[in-house]
């Protein structure tokens, strides 16, 4: 008969432990793949407010494939979830009318995978202009706590390009 292996044991108990973990934490983000920082869903269309003229871009007219390339790269880098941030209703339309505001529709619902609980969405909101656009926020539908991003350059350089 042979005899254990302390560290074959070890092993397989580290194996566990890290699968308990990331388990833990899909049940709670509500995220299988919430591990994977990449964003590749296309938009069914975007709607851009640039200092009140809204311009709709839709799949094959000029700049959605420069707006959509920009997302894919932007949306996979969460880097924060500020509790206690929102976007409010006054706030979006403030944007829309006097500032600059990309507003991204997703059918089916896109998620953006991170480590926190931001659920899928059907739009999110990219400001472009003021506070939020300062801290590099994507909010979704419910525009309640936002993710953070390491940047938003290649959206706003593809927005700024498409801008009405």
């Amino acid at each position: 008969m042979k005899k254990p292996n302390p560290f074959l044991a070890a092993l397989v108990l580290l194996a566990v432990l890290a699968l308990i973990i990331l388990s833990g934490v899909a049940v709670a983000v509500n995220d299988a793949l919430w591990f994977l920082p990449v964003f590749r869903a296309d938009a069914a269309y975007f709607d851009l407010y640039w200092n009140g003229v809204q311009a709709r871009i839709e799949p094959g007219s000029p700049g959605y494939d420069l707006l959509n390339d920009a997302l894919h790269e932007n949306l996979s880098h969460v880097v924060a979830y500020p509790k206690g941030a929102g976007l409010s209703e006054a706030t979006i339309e403030d944007l829309r009318a006097n500032g600059q505001l990309l507003e991204a529709y997703y059918d089916p619902p896109a998620r953006i995978h991170s480590g926190y609980a931001f659920g899928a969405s059907r739009v999110f909101y990219i400001p472009l202009s003021g506070h939020h656009s300062d801290q590099n926020r994507v909010f979704n539908a419910a525009r309640g706590t936002p993710l953070e991003l390491r940047s938003l350059d290649a959206v706003r350089q593809a927005a700024e390009s498409v801008a009405p």
